[in-house]
């Protein structure tokens, strides 16, 4: 399998690719990691490592879509030592390996070869699901985070692959069973969430099942094989994509909601919601192609068999529905983020209004004293008989000509208040109808 690219010649029999020969178990456990690919880091193209047969071509001709090696490393298989597992001379050979995907997203791969039975394995596939394996005292983890030169603990999203040798349909379904459930008791088929691929099901020696975390793989050609381990890389660094974008839409829901938005001003609130406008539309495009594009292998890869697989797998998972409840969120929140802008325009424009209407009261409160002061001092400026220069112009005389003066400021000034108060008072009462939204927080 991976790690080995011999070619092989037609047996016997005539057949192209036989199925893998091997005399030993091999568990692939894969885990997603929270860590992304470096810049300017070098990767390896997965048929470097990995005999992929007739499919290289295709893997290689869509490399920018599709997993690629970063680091290979070689464990000391008789330097680990598990929790539940007891057998540990049993092991062959272990290698741990990272991959990244078109997303940049670093997967952890913990491969081992095992001399026993794949029943006898299911604690040693516990052991290594919870990641109760230890390296010389080191955890997987921690190697991991020192080959890529960082830190950090595994997220909670992995899968594990159980290849096995050619085996009797009959068998089979004890084993499966055994296997994906970590369990020996009676089920009824119809109501298990195990799927058999048709293709990789078709001959009565091969065995294909595929569960949310665990799949089975007994009697399959190595490049079959190959392919499969690939497309569950894939299928587990799309399910933590998903969640982690899940998470970003969460918390763009509690920027929305969060505080009272009616002691906000518009400018404030409208910044917000045009960040937040922004934030969903990279959101939705890494939704697009980190998780949905990635479900349709069939249209880089031509395999029944291979596409078999990563649909059932990506079906087990719940991928496609989980994406879809994701983007029906996202697309609310966009509708919603669309009302408040269209809200806070019309508040803009009802203010742009308002200080249309302050600018004119204010333009004509100023028209109104000048007019009275100018009408005041053009009288006694004309040359009258009414008008006696040895008067002064604050004699009681003019008394009646100021106070005419004076009411007409007041009146405008009266006139300035009122309007201005009403104002006002529209204005709260614009802030309060256009404040909180359903679920924000009392103020």
């Amino acid at each position: 399998m991976y790690g080995i690219r011999s070619k092989r010649r037609a047996n016997s029999k005539g057949l192209f690719d036989p199925p893998a020969q091997r005399d030993c178990l091999r568990l692939t456990n894969i885990y997603a990691t929270p860590w992304h690919l470096p810049e300017e880091t070098d990767t390896a193209l997965p048929g470097e490592h990995l005999r992929l047969g007739r499919l290289e071509e295709y893997f290689t001709g869509s490399a920018a879509q599709l997993p690629k090696v970063v680091h290979r490393i070689v464990l000391d298989h008789e330097k680990i030592a598990f929790r539940r597992w007891r057998r540990p001379r049993l092991l062959t050979s272990a290698r741990l390996w990272l991959l990244a995907v078109p997303s940049k997203q670093i997967v952890a791969v913990l491969s081992l070869d095992v001399r026993c039975a794949m029943a006898a394995a299911v604690d040693l596939l516990e052991d290594c699901y919870y990641l109760d394996a230890k390296v010389g005292g080191r955890s997987v983890t921690a190697l991991a985070a020192e080959a890529l030169g960082t830190e950090g603990v595994f997220f909670p999203e992995r899968h594990q692959i159980a290849f096995g040798p050619a085996i009797s349909a009959a068998k089979c379904d004890d084993i499966v069973q055994r296997v994906i459930y970590r369990s020996d008791l009676p089920y009824r088929k119809q109501f298990s969430s195990i799927t058999y691929p048709v293709e990789l099901n078709r001959r009565p020696d091969t065995v294909a099942a595929v569960g949310p975390y665990v799949s089975v793989l007994c009697g399959q050609q190595d490049y079959v094989e190959n392919t499969v381990f690939l497309s569950a890389v894939q299928g587990v660094a799309s399910a933590a994509r998903l969640r982690e974008i899940r998470s970003v839409a969460y918390s763009a829901v509690a920027t929305f909601r969060a505080g009272n938005r009616a002691h906000q001003g518009t400018q404030v609130r409208r910044k917000t919601l045009e960040r937040l406008s922004d934030q969903l539309g990279d959101i939705e495009l890494e939704l697009s192609y980190s998780v949905e594009a990635t479900a349709d292998l069939g249209l880089l890869v031509p395999s029944l068999r291979v596409v078999g697989y990563h649909d059932a797998l990506y079906a087990a998972m719940g991928l496609l529905d989980k994406a879809e409840t994701v983007a029906r969120m996202l697309r609310r929140l966009e509708r919603a983020i669309g009302a408040e802008l269209t809200a806070i325009e019309s508040l803009e424009r009802r203010a742009d209004e308002d200080r249309r209407l302050r600018w004119t009261v204010a333009i004509g409160f100023v028209s109104t004293v000048a007019v009275p002061v100018g009408l005041v001092l053009a009288f006694l400026g004309i040359n009258t008989r009414e008008v006696d220069d040895r008067w002064s112009m604050f004699d009681s005389r003019y008394l009646p000509v100021y106070l005419l003066a004076l009411t007409l400021v007041l009146v405008g000034a009266l006139l300035s208040v009122v309007l201005y108060l009403q104002q006002r008072r529209v204005t709260r009462q614009n802030g309060r109808a256009h404040g909180p939204t359903f679920g924000s927080r009392p103020s």
